[in-house]
């Protein structure tokens, strides 16, 4: 089964280790050809501590490093394509109609407002609960008009039914599960679900143990694979798809992913558990890669 992956640091990874300068090569690209990841973000996360020249470096290098893969490359001439996303705009404090399309430039085709931060542009879920600021709905405004995907994960809820009132394409929220099984700050209501469901997005699935249940009673696969059927029965499986946010090659958070799928070499046991849960075979290819490759090629 092939898969797509709405969301993975794997540019701050990239970044972190500028000594190792084919890391995406020799540590990343044999991850992906043993999970079959053909398709994927390539994320950088800015936590809220950096300004806009940070931001610029941070994904400079890793366009870069993109750019001279063997393996990757922002087109279907290579065997994995890509994306950059940025996740967390801390950094525009002003100009964004100009440093929107900045990021454009060099290949980010999906971004949110903000992280766990409180920034110019928006509050993380985190944080608090508030409206967008007037630079926020400048943001919003600007990837409209140069076709970049809006993500809505980690924003707040006021955050969020503001992003959705003022965009005029479609939302994503690229690694979120949902509040009717586990009330976490981080997932989404039902009413969210409704929401995304009505403007054509997609929900990344996270099978991140603690945003699946308590961390400290360590999910598993079927417990992941729950959350999938909680959304297909809201919403239906067209606007279901995956954001794996990996973050077992971070030193401390080998175990962060549910038993059952410890990392990417392993993202095949999601395909056969939705089938054991009997959902159809194209279902299974819509939530594994179609629906997030058919909705970032809007986008690419």
């Amino acid at each position: 089964m092939r898969f797509a992956n709405l969301h993975d640091d794997i540019g701050n990874d990239i970044y972190d280790h500028k000594d190792q300068k084919d890391r995406l090569d020799t540590f990343h690209y044999p991850r992906f050809k043993q999970g079959n990841m053909c398709f994927s973000a390539i994320v950088c996360c800015f936590d809220g501590g950096q300004d806009w020249n940070t931001m610029c470096d941070t994904i400079r290098y890793v366009e870069n490093a993109i750019l001279h893969s063997k393996h990757f490359s922002f087109d279907d001439t290579k065997d994995i394509q890509v994306f950059i996303a940025v996740e967390g705009m801390c950094g525009i404090d002003k100009d964004p109609e100009e440093r929107i399309d900045w990021l454009y430039m060099h290949h980010v085709r999906l971004a949110s407002l903000c992280w766990n931060d409180d920034n110019a542009l928006a509050c993380g879920a985190k944080k608090g609960n508030k409206p967008l600021t007037d630079l926020g709905k400048r943001v919003i405004k600007e990837m409209n008009q140069v076709n970049m995907a809006i993500d809505t994960s980690h924003c707040c809820e006021w955050n969020f039914y503001d992003i959705a009132r003022i965009s005029t394409k479609p939302i994503i929220a690229s690694h979120s599960n949902v509040k009717g099984l586990y009330n976490h700050y981080r997932n989404l209501s039902d009413p969210q679900l409704q929401v995304i469901q009505s403007k054509n997005g997609l929900i990344g699935g996270i099978p991140v143990r603690w945003f699946v249940d308590k961390k400290e009673n360590n999910a598993t696969l079927e417990d992941f694979i729950q959350v999938l059927i909680y959304i297909k029965e809201k919403i239906g499986t067209n606007h279901i798809a995956l954001g794996f946010d990996f973050m077992d090659y971070i030193p401390g958070m080998e175990d962060s992913n549910v038993i059952g799928m410890k990392d990417i070499t392993q993202i095949q046991n999601i395909a056969t558990a939705l089938q054991e849960h009997g959902f159809a075979q194209q279902e299974i290819e819509d939530i594994c890669f179609n629906n997030a490759y058919n909705f970032m090629k809007n986008y690419i």
